[in-house]
């Protein structure tokens, strides 16, 4: 499968050289799209940070600008989609903070950043005597294990010198832990958008948010990142570009304030969710630009972010040492990706 993509990866370039469009650089023009598109099967998850770029690059057609013809897939989190991927039934995921721990062990290849989360929320029931993160001693808690939101939970805990020691911590994907929420079968729980705002709506006053991304922004920035397998990476240099391209395209749309509804509304119809509740999640996330990404390659900023992140999950015990992020951070890719687009609008 793997190399029937990379051929097809550079007959799309063929093809797009002979209908006259600029495939040189790595990316193919907007007013000309080749004439048969390469499949790709995207991971993502039902939410605005990890779906928001995806359906714009399909709504705005700029993956098919690039040749490619994605097919969404939806899972419940990253460490299921990073298995996916390593089954070869899954081509690229599009992954929180939690997940980038298996990048750091080896098992996936960051393509691009897609933008950094403040989505995440640790949540406590007033009814069960949950006010502050103080309560949470002994208390159950719900999560999905190997996510941001366990993270969030975790320097939760730690501010007031507890960890998952001090409490009950229930695997849960976010829509289980909203009912168990709602019906008062645990005490708090870890989850993100949009169904902490599903929780807030049906518990109203009887729910307080006790820590969210920001109460730790000044700690460390939660990146969400596009993924591959290392054998993917290294087999498909050439589509993971005009991928990249695709996303950037759809980033940059995203980033302007006046897209940020249409596109909460595109997400919305993509998870059959009402638009009205994921147009309350507009805010979720830092949306990035193209250029962010290439100015951060250039000057370090991105590889400090990874940095930090990984020092984080040294720090509770996710991973064991420290690894250079170099090895799986494909900076080369993002700045082929940019300057292709650049080089295509000139």
């Amino acid at each position: 499968m793997k190399k029937f993509l990379n051929i097809t990866a550079s007959l799309v370039l063929v093809v797009g050289l002979l209908a006259g469009c600029s495939a040189s650089g790595g990316s193919s023009s907007s007013s000309s799209q080749p004439e048969k598109l390469t499949k790709m099967r995207v991971a993502y998850m039902p939410n605005m940070g990890s779906a928001s770029t995806l359906v714009t690059g399909i709504n705005m057609g700029y993956f098919k600008q690039e040749g490619i013809d994605v097919e969404l897939v939806q899972f419940a989190k990253g460490p299921d989609e990073i298995a996916a991927m390593g089954s070869g039934n899954i081509d690229v995921s599009q992954i929180g903070h939690g997940a980038h721990t298996l990048a750091a062990k080896g098992q996936a290849d960051i393509i691009t950043i897609d933008d950094t989360s403040l989505a995440d929320a640790v949540m406590g029931n007033k009814d069960k005597g949950v006010n502050t993160i103080s309560d949470l001693k002994g208390k159950t808690i719900g999560t999905s294990l190997g996510t941001s939101s366990q993270v969030i939970l975790d320097l939760a805990l730690a501010s007031v010198g507890m960890t998952e020691k001090d409490v009950k911590v229930v695997q849960m994907d976010p829509s289980a832990a909203v009912t168990a929420m709602v019906t008062g079968n645990i005490d708090a729980c870890a989850i993100w958008s949009p169904s902490t705002i599903t929780v807030r709506q049906k518990m109203g006053d009887k729910v307080v948010t006790l820590a969210d991304n920001n109460t730790y922004k000044d700690q460390l920035q939660f990146p969400s990142s596009f993924v591959v397998t290392p054998a993917y990476a290294e087999k498909n240099k050439d589509l993971l570009v005009h991928f990249t391209s695709a996303l950037f395209k759809a980033m940059d749309y995203r980033a302007d304030q006046k897209n940020i509804k249409q596109v909460a509304d595109w997400v919305a119809a993509q998870i059959k969710q009402d638009p009205a509740l994921m147009e309350q999640g507009e805010g979720e996330g830092n949306w990035l630009t193209s250029k962010y990404v290439y100015d951060s390659v250039n000057n370090g900023t991105l590889k400090k972010i990874y940095e930090n992140q990984q020092a984080l999950f040294i720090k509770n015990k996710q991973l064991p040492a420290a690894v250079n992020v170099d090895n799986y951070v494909l900076y080369d890719n993002m700045k082929a990706a940019y300057e292709a687009n650049n080089k295509a609008n000139k």
